[in-house]
């Protein structure tokens, strides 16, 4: 007779994001509960396209082209044991940044629109009060060891069934979302690619807690479950379900347990017979022991650095990203000290739109103005009488350039009159693409995360006529 043990299941569902443009301004683990009230929680592996604008070619972040267009620098010098060169460690230093730009992404989804990216989260217990989100945690740390960072997300204020801890990777090469593991969020994390993910319940016979036990695959890129183990206590049950006694003649050491080891390629995991309860805790330690024990050395348990799941604790991952672009694309231009669109990377205090105000007072003679009475958040900017600029100082403010360039007065290197073509090569330097929620021909963000920055213009005859930019995130309102 085969005892079976019941896994609820995530639901992984793709979702549509079809939000408008939206205005914004953009560890310690969390306790888990007692495991005898909990319901185990495992969703499928998905795999998912990195949530690339569908027009790559106006994807001018890029990802696949940066990291492309890089690999070859100083690749003769590498192989000899010899340091690596400036370009390859600026390289790295990009491609890292890209990613924790990615992760910025799904991090700002899960805080400000309550779900991931490739399927939906419980959310009882935040819409009922019992907590916060930031009493969830993340980490983001090469845990796999394959050389680049993944993202863990541990869910664990919801109801019992909704708890879940998940490790995504992004491949920004491909493009490629991809998680590796979904499972109970009660996990042990070990240096050589061990996983040991306690059960949720405990539907055996025995105090000993189940727990699976996964192995990440290097051709995969993800985790395989290789192993469940479960006890049976001759006192919590003398008799199988069918009536047959407590096996003791398999008991060697005569302390009234046993266990059962079901490995990979032997059927059901969680379904167990009477007769796979052969092993004595000697035993389970020698077996487990292939894993976590051996040459060169022990395998170590991994500490990870679980911070809140809360915008402040991932708050520098875009800027970072669009800072190290900055400097690339600045690097070929000399008009970079009046140009107000780089204002908004800024790492001050300073509102970008006060420091542009007092930029173009101070050094271009413009007079600001508050035209109407009764809205003072909206500043313009005149020159010898006619507006340049406008301001607005709600949410995390719009600046806007229109008319006739002002001297050497740039918003990421673009300016009234220049072509519509011309625009959109700068722009591309400095990460922008084209935006999926706008609602005109020429919107391009950097990213839908915080910290993302959105910029449209029009144009007549080729000619880009008004500029309009501000910070940006998607998911928040």
């Amino acid at each position: 007779m085969k005892r079976e043990k019941t896994e609820l299941k995530v639901k992984a569902a793709v979702l549509l994001c079809a939000a408008g443009i939206v205005l914004t301004g953009c560890g310690k683990k969390a306790e888990t509960p007692d495991k005898a009230e909990t319901a185990a929680e495992k969703s499928t592996e998905t795999e998912q396209d990195g949530q690339k604008p569908e027009d790559a070619s106006a994807d001018t972040t890029n990802d696949t082209a940066l990291v492309e267009e890089n690999v070859s620098d100083g690749a003769d010098v590498k192989g000899t044991g010899e340091a690596e060169t400036d370009n390859e460690k600026s390289d790295q230093t990009l491609q890292e940044a890209q990613i924790r730009h990615y992760y910025g992404g799904i991090l700002s989804q899960i805080t400000a629109g309550w779900r991931l990216p490739d399927g939906e989260l419980d959310t009882s217990s935040l819409e009922n009060g019992f907590g916060k989100m930031s009493d969830n945690h993340f980490a983001v740390t090469d845990i796999d060891g394959d050389g680049r960072e993944e993202l863990i997300i541990c869910y664990a204020n919801a109801s019992m069934a909704g708890m879940v801890e998940i490790i995504y990777d992004y491949d920004p090469v491909r493009g490629i979302l991809k998680r590796e593991l979904t499972e109970w969020p009660s996990l042990t994390y070990y240096n050589n690619g061990i996983i040991k993910a306690e059960a949720s319940h405990n539907h055996s016979w025995g105090e000993f807690w189940p727990f699976a036990l996964y192995q990440y695959q290097a051709d995969t890129d993800t985790y395989l479950q290789i192993a469940y183990v479960v006890s049976w206590d001759k006192e919590i049950a003398p008799e199988w379900d069918d009536g047959q006694p407590f096996p003791d003649e398999r008991d060697q050491d005569g302390d009234g347990t046993l266990f059962c080891i079901r490995k990979e390629g032997e059927g059901d995991f969680y379904g167990y017979e009477y007769e796979d309860f052969k092993y004595d805790q000697a035993d389970v330690d020698e077996w487990l022991g292939g894993y976590l024990a051996g040459a060169p050395e022990d395998a170590k348990e991994l500490t990870i650095d679980y911070q809140p799941l809360e915008s402040k604790s991932y708050a520098d991952f875009v800027p970072a990203y669009l800072r190290l672009l900055a400097e690339d694309a600045n690097s070929t231009r000399t008009d970079t000290d009046a140009d107000l669109g780089l204002l908004i990377l800024r790492d001050d205090e300073e509102h970008y739109l006060n420091t542009a105000k007092r930029l173009l007072t101070e050094q271009y003679g413009l007079s600001m103005d508050q035209p109407e009475e009764n809205f003072e958040e909206y500043t313009v900017g005149l020159l010898d009488g006619e507006e340049r600029f406008s301001f607005t100082m709600l949410d995390s403010g719009d600046l806007c350039y229109m008319g006739e360039k002002v001297e050497d007065v740039t918003i990421f290197g673009i300016y009234p009159g220049i072509s519509v073509d011309g625009a959109w090569e700068r722009l591309k330097a400095y990460g922008f693409y084209v935006s999926p929620y706008g609602e005109i021909e020429n919107c391009l963000i950097t990213g839908e995360g915080f910290g993302n920055i959105e910029i449209w213009f029009d144009a007549e005859d080729g000619k880009v006529k008004t500029i309009t930019v501000r910070p940006f995130c998607a998911f928040a309102g």
